[in-house]
């Protein structure tokens, strides 16, 4: 019971978070460490969408909850001619560690105008992030993000 309630609070603030972060200028940010231990990841455009990601650095809550996940990831789609955001369709996330190991794809949540999930990047060294996407449009994307545990 103690485990579950762990993990609706953890999720909850993961919710207003998404909420939050939806709100800034991402373009002016990317790259760039938010306050806290939230990490902005550089944009990227596929196909006439661009994503916006950032990871926040969650072990302590996610230690607290009894979980092996260290960070929750986020990203936003918007259609470039548009300005629109893209917040409706499939969203999965696979990642590289640095041995080279790729994970199973793991399904991304739609979070109020973004998708998000809890992944594990334990080790130090360099991590790729592939997101794959069927957005609202049907069209198939992938994006790459790449993120370095010191």
């Amino acid at each position: 019971m103690k485990k579950n309630l762990l993990q609706l609070i953890a999720a909850l603030f993961f919710l207003a978070l998404a909420a939050g972060v939806q709100a800034m200028d991402h373009g002016a940010m990317a790259g760039m460490k938010m306050g806290g231990d939230e990490i902005m990841l550089p944009e990227a455009t596929v196909n006439g969408v661009k994503a916006m990601a950032h990871l926040l650095d969650s072990r302590k809550a996610m230690v607290a909850a009894g979980m092996s996940t260290t960070h929750h990831f986020m990203v936003s789609f918007t259609d470039v001619a548009t300005g629109k955001p893209m917040d409706s369709g499939v969203v999965a996330v696979k990642i590289v560690d640095p041995a080279g190991k790729k994970t199973e794809a793991v399904q991304m949540m739609a979070m109020e105008g973004s998708f998000g999930a809890d992944v594990a990047l334990s080790r130090k060294g360099k991590y790729v992030l592939e997101v794959g996407t069927k957005l609202g449009n049907g069209e198939k994307r992938q994006f790459r993000f790449e993120y370095t545990v010191k």
